[in-house]
C-alpha cells in the first residue's frame, strides 16, 4: 500500500488500511497461534525474518513491476525474468548440480519437482502476472494472505498442526480484509468522482 502510494500515486483509503490491518492480524494469528511447530523446536526467528524480507521484496516487485507488465506480454516478462534468475543463481548452485547423483533420484522426486516448477511456479506466476495487469498492486498483495490459510489447512491435514477457534477467526479476518481492500477506491475511481460533469473528459 505504501509503495503503491509512493510510486503509483494510489490513494491510501480507510477501507484499504482497515482491510490490510484485518488481513495482517489474521495472518499473524495463523502464524503465532499454532504453537505446535514451535514446541517441537522447529520455530526460527531467522526463518521468520527471511520470510519477512522476502515479502517486502515481493511488495517492491508488485509495485515497480506494474508499469512493465502493462507494457509487455506475460510470456515475454516470464521469459526474461526466469532467464535472468537462472543466470544469477547458477554460480551459487552449479557445484551442487555437478555432484548430484541424477541416476539415483527416485521417480516420485521428479514428479514432486515437476509440480513445484510447472504448477507452483510457472503457472502461478502466469496467473499472478495476469492479475497484475488487471488489478492494483495492493489487491494483488492482499491475496498473498491466502498463503498462511493454505499452509494451515495442509499442516492440519498432515498432522503437523491443529485447527481451532483462533484459526477460524484468522481465516475470517484474512478474507474480510481482502474483501475490504477490493472494495477500496483506486486513483482512477477518485479521479472520475472529482471530474466535473461539464468536463469533456468525464
Amino acid at each position: 500500500m505504501l509503495l503503491a502510494a509512493l510510486f503509483l500515486k494510489e490513494p491510501v483509503t480507510n477501507k484499504k488500511v482497515l482491510g490490510i490491518f484485518c488481513g495482517a492480524i489474521g495472518a499473524l494469528l495463523l502464524i503465532l497461534g499454532n504453537g505446535h511447530a514451535t514446541q517441537k523446536g522447529n520455530g526460527s526467528l531467522t526463518g521468520d525474518l527471511l520470510c519477512l524480507t522476502a515479502q517486502c521484496s515481493f511488495a517492491v516487485y508488485l509495485t515497480i513491476f506494474k508499469k512493465l507488465i502493462q507494457k509487455y506480454t506475460v510470456v515475454t516478462c516470464m521469459k526474461w525474468m526466469f532467464t535472468y534468475a537462472t543466470i544469477v543463481i547458477l554460480p551459487f548452485t552449479y557445484k551442487d548440480l555437478a555432484i548430484l547423483p541424477w541416476a539415483e533420484i527416485p521417480t516420485t522426486t521428479w514428479f514432486e519437482t515437476a509440480f513445484v516448477v510447472f504448477v507452483a511456479t510457472y503457472l502461478a506466476y502466469i496467473m499472478m502476472m495476469t492479475g497484475q495487469k488487471l488489478l492494483r498492486p495492493t489487491i494483488v498483495s492482499m491475496y498473498n494472505y491466502v498463503q498462511p490459510i493454505v499452509a494451515c489447512i495442509v499442516s492440519v491435514a498432515t498432522g503437523l498442526g491443529v485447527f481451532g477457534w483462533s484459526q477460524g477467526a484468522a481465516v475470517l479476518l484474512v478474507f474480510g480484509g481482502v474483501w475490504l481492500v477490493t472494495q477500496s477506491k483506486s486513483r482512477a475511481d477518485l479521479k472520475s468522482e472529482h471530474a466535473s460533469p461539464t468536463d469533456p473528459k468525464s
